[in-house]
């Protein structure tokens, strides 16, 4: 696949991944992904900023392949 593809789907993926961490080990509640037997909770700001990143990420490659 082309390079296009997979930089904004390292960026988003990053981001979530480092947003999930720092809301673990600082046990920010709007941050955490917790999982118990009885619920799952899944914090949407880290899914939305990493969404965010994708685009901008994306933008940022089609205008530099461009020049």
């Amino acid at each position: 696949m082309s390079k296009s593809f997979w930089i904004p789907l390292i960026a988003a993926i990053g981001t979530m991944v480092l947003l999930y961490v720092i809301g673990f080990i600082g046990n920010i509640d709007f941050l955490v992904f917790k999982v118990s037997l009885s619920n799952t909770e899944i914090a949407l700001l880290p899914i939305a900023i990493g969404i965010v990143v994708a685009i901008v990420s994306d933008r940022i490659v089609k205008s530099r392949s461009l020049e």
